[in-house]
């Protein structure tokens, strides 16, 4: 008798030290999901301030749509960096971080704004996934070539001109383009603006050479 109340003792305490952990399981996790669905409305709100990878981003920039290039006539003349071959020209001694695409696309858009902002530049574009491309007739040049469907965002889908978060061009003669604006000229916020162009359904189209 004295046996299976001592049993019973301790199965009490243990259900109820089970019941204290789950609850802290819980809160624990529910205070992490807070934490991200508040980080993830803070950066819809004004994603290209807010760089996850390395803190603010010295420039300010708006996307502007896909475009296509040519190696023999480039509409944005300057290769930059790339990031994709340390074996290749202008390499920038980091490489593409396909294991976290969406950071580092990211990292890439702020480097190339920054270091085009530095040259003089007001327009840039991103190429092949780990490009960054300007030159000092990028306004006058970036649609040179005319459109393009071959542009991605950083979770490799479709791009959308008018959705928050970075694109990237999926080829070597693709740019996304992008202008670098004055934090003044949207009061503050990074406004998208309309699309630059018509984008095609890339679902019925053919790839592009």
């Amino acid at each position: 008798m004295q046996f299976t109340a001592t049993f019973l003792l301790l199965l009490s305490i243990t259900s109820a030290s089970g019941g204290q952990l789950d609850r802290r399981v819980e809160t624990n996790d529910e205070q992490s999901t807070r934490d991200m669905s508040l980080r993830d409305l803070a950066e819809a709100e004004n994603p290209i301030n807010l760089r996850g990878y390395s803190g603010v981003c010295d420039a300010n920039y708006v996307k502007i749509g896909c475009f296509k290039d040519k190696k023999n006539d480039r509409a944005l003349s300057q290769e930059l960096f790339q990031d994709l071959s340390s074996g290749d020209p202008n390499y920038s001694g980091q490489n593409v971080d396909w294991s976290d695409y969406s950071t580092y696309l990211k990292g890439l858009a702020c480097r190339c704004a920054e270091r085009s902002k530095a040259e003089g530049f007001t327009y840039f574009g991103l190429q092949n996934y780990g490009r960054c491309f300007s030159a000092p007739h990028a306004a006058s040049r970036y649609n040179t070539h005319g459109t393009s469907n071959r542009c991605s965002n950083q979770h490799y889908q479709k791009c959308d001109d008018d959705a928050w978060g970075e694109c990237v061009g999926k080829a070597k003669e693709v740019n996304y383009v992008y202008e670098i604006v004055e934090a003044s000229s949207a009061d503050g916020e990074i406004s998208y603006g309309k699309p630059a162009y018509d984008q095609k359904d890339y679902e019925t189209q053919n790839l592009e050479s």
